[in-house]
């Protein structure tokens, strides 16, 4: 629902109604498949094509729409292993002003966020946070009250932030109220750093694994890119 939200509610910021996206795998190609059906999208980068998503494509090679009203990417690849550095990411390539979007529902909580350089951030919480049913959407204020007239109602941000208690419809209390309860144990775990560090531990463990397993095990996943959160391996080429 949140790729049709993000192209409703956010494409006529600019009269171009166009949207930046990298597609850096399965999921944002999904995005992209789904955005295509109400706007011109500018694929930024395709990694999928490029290198079968080993690498990012390289910065200098970028194709940044300066007109569209968003720029969009995934924050964490699972299917492909690929997870971008928010240290190391082209930030300065982005528009002044122009509103990043960021899939962050399988590596939230994993490591800190400069939410600084997003406008709007969603997760499905069954990633990370909760059981499935849930989904956390964090908007930037001045972002509600742009969505097209045809928005589907459940897609309205804003029909959902100025509704009584801020619920327009019954929503899934359960899933809802164990994501509550589950946040609030990480926190008591000793929140985002001891989560950043378990994170960092284990997938260092397993990339040594592989890379120490004389080719029995392999990553096609270039190091700097590796995802610390879905760590895909091949067993000797594939062949047993």
């Amino acid at each position: 629902m949140q790729y049709t939200a993000i192209v409703k509610n956010l494409i006529g910021l600019k009269p171009k109604r166009s949207a930046n996206l990298v597609v850096s795998g399965l999921w944002s190609q999904q995005n992209y498949d789904e955005m295509s059906k109400f706007c011109e999208v500018n694929v930024v980068a395709n990694n999928i094509t490029a290198n079968d998503c080993t690498s990012m494509v390289d910065p200098s090679e970028w194709k940044i729409d300066k007109d569209a009203s968003f720029f969009y990417f995934c924050t964490n690849e699972t299917v492909n292993g690929f997870e971008p550095d928010f240290d190391t990411y082209p930030w300065h390539l982005i528009p002044e002003g122009m509103p990043v979007v960021g899939d962050m529902s399988s590596n939230i909580g994993t490591k800190p966020v400069p939410w600084d350089k997003f406008a709007v951030a969603f997760m499905g919480a069954q990633k990370n946070l909760g059981p499935a049913g849930c989904t956390v959407i964090i908007v930037r204020e001045d972002l509600f009250g742009h969505a097209d007239k045809d928005v589907p109602i459940l897609c309205d941000w804003a029909l959902h932030e100025k509704s009584p208690d801020t619920y327009y419809n019954t929503p899934a209390i359960f899933p809802m109220y164990v994501t509550g309860l589950n946040v609030s144990y990480m926190n008591q775990m000793g929140g985002l750093e001891y989560y950043t560090q378990l994170a960092q531990q284990r997938s260092t463990m397993f990339y040594a694994a592989i890379d120490e397993s004389n080719g029995f095990y392999s990553s096609k996943v270039k190091k700097e890119w590796r995802s610390r959160i879905n760590v895909i391996m091949r067993i000797d080429g594939g062949n047993k």
